[in-house]
């Protein structure tokens, strides 16, 4: 079959192991029109980094939305909310230039020491709350609730309105990559404007008392520059943090610890010399990164891995395609933290939308690893589980990982 014909992301084979038909596509297709999706997907290494360091080109106002059908009621409702405002992924200079130097001012008021001791406590705390069970749904467990609970911390929202702004993310990522009726787009919108308000709501408090967190980091820093951040922009900003901060993170936490339970060898590696959970890390961000692609738009006719597109033409930027690059990591598909790598890997991004949280992140990751290797003996899969994927153009991850242990036995017997 053909490429476009193939290329199905969403189902069997292709959801639980897209790598071979990407590597097909970088050999015979680099460049390919997905019928299914309506976009052309970018495959190769070299490719997508002259893609990203060329936002005049290719815009990435779009960077996040699959096409979709939406009514003629759901584009207005968009229209008049602060969903029509872009912030950090979907923007393009010079209003991205100014929304990212303000949160990244915000974001670094903390240091290094400050995020790993708020990481540490919130993750501790999770572990505690299973570690004597011998047995964990890790995604909902601590996968999940880590990263959320920490950027709802760093940004100064309550945690009792986590569960909240959980399924205002879902509803977001829902509305803009999945393929809703009317009336769920109804419904889906109108749930988004209720997050509008919320944070709207929290930013003016904020505003008017500021505290130690990166929503008042983030008004004092748009006060400062020469046309201050519009308060739709913050609120874009801020659930833009709230979704990138958890979802993507989650996906690197599963990811990475299914890699390493099913190959023992470089489980060891980890549990044997903790100076290897940082590669463990890397390499999964490599291997298996979370964020597969990002959308871009051509503003003009250009020329790419030999096809010609016309303007207004959507990418795909398949990232994950391009940290399986043969010509920058031989035997790509092998999962091993002795790799040397001969090029800086895509997960992230590159260029002007290289990730804010980059460092965050890997400090989840590397608090993680550490926590698991020390405090659970014996940490294995559970046995007999049917792995299930999160279907849609951007994220890889897992929905459910269950994990076993073993746990210690006290002197009467009881588990410890």
């Amino acid at each position: 079959m053909t490429l476009d014909v193939e290329f199905n992301p969403f189902h069997g084979a292709q959801l639980a192991e897209p790598y071979p038909v990407y590597a097909r596509a970088r050999r015979e297709e680099p460049v390919f029109f997905s019928q299914v999706l309506q976009m052309w997907y970018v495959t190769r290494y070299d490719d997508i980094v002259a893609v990203t360091q060329d936002p005049v080109r290719f815009s990435s106002a779009d960077s996040v939305d699959a096409p979709q059908e939406r009514t003629a009621e759901t584009l207005q409702a968009i229209k008049e909310s602060w969903l029509s405002y872009s912030s950090l992924t979907n923007n393009d200079p010079p209003s991205h230039t100014a929304v990212r130097r303000v949160v990244t001012k915000a974001f670094h008021q903390r240091s290094r020491a400050e995020l790993e001791s708020r990481v540490r406590a919130i993750a501790t705390g999770l572990l505690e709350g299973f570690a004597a069970d011998g047995r964990a749904e890790f995604v909902g467990q601590f996968g999940l609730p880590l990263p959320l609970r920490v950027i709802l911390n760093l940004l100064g929202a309550p945690e009792s309105d986590q569960a909240e702004l959980k399924q205002w993310s879902d509803d977001w990522i829902s509305l803009v990559l999945d393929p809703l009726s009317p009336q769920q787009q109804a419904h889906t919108v109108t749930r988004l404007q209720e997050c509008g308000r919320y944070w709207s709501d929290l930013i003016e408090a904020r505003r008017a008392h500021p505290r130690d967190d990166i929503i008042s980091d983030m008004v004092a820093a748009s006060a400062q520059e020469p046309e201050p951040i519009p308060l739709a922009q913050l609120v874009n900003a801020c659930a833009t943090l709230t979704l990138a901060g958890h979802e993507t993170t989650a996906n690197l936490l599963g990811n990475c610890l299914r890699q390493l339970l099913t190959q023992p060898d470089q489980w060891r590696l980890v549990c044997d010399d903790p100076a290897n959970i940082p590669r463990a890390i890397e390499e999964t961000l490599r291997a298996d990164t979370s964020v597969h692609a990002l959308m871009r738009t051509t503003t003009e006719p250009v020329t790419l891995g030999g096809i010609a597109l016309p303007r207004g033409a959507r990418l795909a930027l398949l990232f994950a395609s391009a940290n399986h690059d043969q010509t920058y990591y031989p035997d790509a598909a092998r999962f091993d933290l002795r790799r040397e790598q001969t090029k800086a890997h895509l997960a992230f991004g590159h260029g002007i939308h290289y990730c804010l949280g980059a460092a965050l992140a890997r400090l989840e990751g590397q608090v993680t690893l550490e926590l698991l290797t020390s405090r659970l003996p014996g940490l294995r899969l559970s046995a007999g589980q049917e792995l299930a994927w999160i279907a849609n153009p951007i994220h890889r991850g897992l929905r459910q990982l269950h994990i076993e242990w073993d746990t210690l036995r006290s002197k009467d017997g009881s588990h410890e």
